[in-house]
């Protein structure tokens, strides 16, 4: 994981292009969605946004 998982739904709750994956089982127990970089759709298998915002949005918000 390159990020710790806060992070990654802080980043995630702040990215404008967050989108959930098409196959994503990522509910809670309310059935909303677990916004979460790792339950976006741009979000690749080896731990990185395909569209290079993570790095930014991390560091305008001071998430790292």
């Amino acid at each position: 994981m390159r990020a710790s998982e806060s992070t990654y739904k802080n980043v995630a709750k702040n990215c404008s292009s967050y989108a959930v994956k098409d196959c994503c089982k990522c509910t809670n127990k309310t059935g909303d969605v677990e916004v979460s970089c790792t339950t976006c759709k741009h979000f690749s298998e080896n731990k990185h946004c395909k569209l290079d915002l993570f790095d930014p949005i991390a560091a305008d918000h001071n998430f790292m």
